[in-house]
């Protein structure tokens, strides 16, 4: 079977008796054990011995695994082969969704979408693919091991100079104990075999035939030609410049205050990175819907708080009436509102997804059978894809996990794509930890990796049709979305200098937009409609070189507006009192307006219809406007 190591053991930092943790990474059946992908195996330090300069060992068992239950049960195991950790670039696809020929009549309701496969794509954690694979063979390691000679049939990994390091994901090939060691009459040339444990008128030895192992396919070989995106050329491309500060300065902006609501903005909020705790959001024509959280916390299990009380009021702008209050229980920390077209959001809210049209009226809603992990709608909002987690430990293993890593443990997914009405159109099951899928009006696309720096963008076509639509080098790992109306957006880190750019793409892959991310900015959002598309940026008042922040370290947020027809831009605006959420803004409708949230207001600045224009959102409107009651 193959495996990984979930943390990094070292043996300065291992006592006897201490438990190593690993997970099987391909499905695995053998005698009396069933092994899914991302099973949990439980093993054991028998001995360890430093020497210094002179090297090191370390005896480990596996003695545990989770056999098809959500429990860790008694299934010896003995370590056989040893591999280093997959490069951290090897992003190809996963799994795919295949759609069932009874959606074929469906698909002609929903505007002629023929849906084809949805990939998801991750890192390939795999023993390598080696030919003639034996007991004690190490690959990329500068390591010894022996198989079964350590206490308890343990086997032992032995470094002549310096400590015995397995790093984190370090594969490893196992086999059944009992498959693994044989015992046989004792005979004179029994000495000559390795005796990991010997009895009296018998001796044990490991089998010594090639190890079998599952091989992943081979990626088909694919020409890297010279990089797509680097060169942007007018007019068909802009290059997004910063605003000089004086530029900034002139019309100011209508606001509205959130007082009368009771929202107050935290001032004072350490944190990792930025959260979905406020959002805004257009329903149609003059309505405006707000959302924050009201820092009640929702129990998530026996142990675990994780949840959030929001509160949504809608309101009509124009009046600066309150339309609707509603309370929703949120029962975890991510994003909960996505904007599915001009008029229409969907909500998670509790154990469901709620579309929500004009008046915040409920139209449609689909129970999830688990806490949502992701979802992804496509830029028309036709087809949404989510996943589900379903719990694959007990509670008591999944804290010892969450203990042990210092991070939630690694879950089983359900994925499903769904259209408008919540009608399926595929479904499968796979892991946390993926990347989820990037939904354009015409197809998926996909990031493929071709060496450590360099990428692909594919399309497949919900006709079922590939083609590439770009190509780019990167230092750091891609991001990749999409916005209304149907465009892409990748974010990545230039050769020369490591430094964060990003890029608007049309959906056949020619660029629009490229820009720069300037030092000391947290990070760079993205939101469309059928007509604009805006980009937020975070500013911070120092460089965070810390794990975590506080909320006061964010001096200024500005959001510029774009024509989606061809980026250019029509209106760039700062506000001085930035909140720490992602969704802290929204375009109107039809694009005229622009909503921020500011401290305890919401700014709102007039889009103009083509020249451009600056705005300072510090200023405050002589029309500033009061919400009813």
């Amino acid at each position: 079977m193959q495996a990984e190591f979930l943390k990094q053991a070292h043996v300065r930092n291992l006592t006897v008796g201490a438990t190593i943790l690993a997970r099987v990474t391909a499905d695995w059946t053998g005698p009396g054990c069933v092994l899914h992908q991302g099973a949990i195996l439980e093993g054991t330090v028998e001995a360890l011995e430093r020497k210094g300069h002179d090297g090191s060992t370390l005896a480990i068992s596996f003695n545990g695994a989770q056999c098809g239950g959500k429990e860790i049960g008694s299934f010896p195991l003995a370590l056989v082969a040893l591999a280093s950790p997959p490069p951290d670039f090897a992003s190809v696809p996963e799994i795919q969704i295949q759609v069932p020929a009874a959606v074929v009549a469906h698909q002609v309701r929903i505007g002629e979408l023929h849906t084809g496969n949805v990939d998801l794509a991750g890192v390939i954690h795999h023993f390598p693919s080696k030919a003639n694979v034996r007991p004690g063979d190490v690959y990329g390691l500068r390591l010894k091991l022996e198989v079964g000679k350590g206490p308890k049939q343990s086997s032992v990994v032995s470094s002549a100079r310096g400590d015995v390091s397995l790093p984190e994901f370090t594969q490893m090939l196992l086999m059944p104990a009992s498959e693994a060691f044989v015992t046989v009459p004792a005979t004179a040339d029994s000495a000559a075999l390795p005796h990991p444990r010997s009895e009296p008128g018998a001796s044990t030895s490991l089998i010594t035939a090639n190890i079998k192992q599952p091989a992943p396919p081979a990626p088909a070989p694919d020409p890297i030609p010279e990089d797509t995106l680097r060169t942007c050329a007018p007019p068909g491309c802009s290059v997004d410049l910063p605003d000089e500060a004086a530029n900034l300065k002139g019309l100011t902006a209508a606001s509205i205050s959130l007082d009368p609501v009771g929202y107050i903005p935290r001032t004072r909020k350490s944190m990792k990175e930025l959260d979905d705790d406020q959002a805004l959001a257009w329903l149609g024509g003059d309505q405006l819907l707000f959302t924050f959280n009201s820092r009640g916390l929702v129990r998530r299990g026996p142990d675990r708080i994780g949840g959030r009380k929001i509160r949504a009021v809608l309101m009509d702008v124009s009046s600066r009436a309150v339309l609707r209050v509603v309370d929703w229980e949120i029962r975890d920390r991510q994003r909960y509102i996505w904007q599915l077209d001009p008029a229409h959001i969907l909500v998670h809210v509790g154990d469901e997804l709620r579309v929500y049209g004009a008046g915040l009226k409920a139209e449609r809603t689909l129970a999830l059978a688990g806490p949502l992990a992701f979802l992804r709608p496509s830029p028309n909002g036709e087809l949404i894809a989510l996943a589900t987690i379903r719990e694959r430990h007990s509670p008591e293993l999944h804290a010892k996990l969450r203990d042990d890593l210092a991070q939630e443990p690694e879950e089983d997914i359900d994925i499903a794509v769904v259209d408008q009405d919540f009608n399926v159109i595929a479904r499968t099951r796979t892991v946390t930890g993926l990347m989820p899928p990037t939904l354009l009006n015409e197809g998926q696309v996909r990031i493929l990796a071709h060496s450590s720096t360099g990428y692909r963008l594919a399309l497949n076509t919900w006709e079922d049709k590939s083609a590439t639509l770009a190509r780019f080098e990167s230092m750091c790992t891609p991001r990749l979305s999409s916005l209304a109306p149907d465009l892409l957006f990748l974010t990545s880190c230039t050769n020369r200098t490591g430094g964060m750019e990003y890029r608007v793409l049309r959906p056949d892959g020619k660029l629009m937009l490229r820009g720069t991310v300037p030092p000391l900015q947290l990070g760079i959002e993205v939101a469309g409609n059928g007509h604009r598309f805006a980009l937020k940026s975070v500013k911070t008042a120092r460089d965070l070189d810390a794990f975590e922040f506080d909320s006061s370290d964010l001096e200024s947020e500005e959001v510029r507006v774009y024509r989606a027809e061809d980026g250019k831009r029509l209106l760039s605006v700062i506000v001085t009192e930035p909140v720490t959420s992602r969704t802290s803004y929204a375009l109107s409708s039809n694009g005229s307006q622009l909503a921020v949230l500011s401290g305890s207001q919401i700014k709102l600045f007039d889009v103009p219809t083509d020249s451009p224009r600056n705005v300072d959102g510090g200023a405050v409107s002589n029309n500033t406007g009061k919400i009813g009651p």
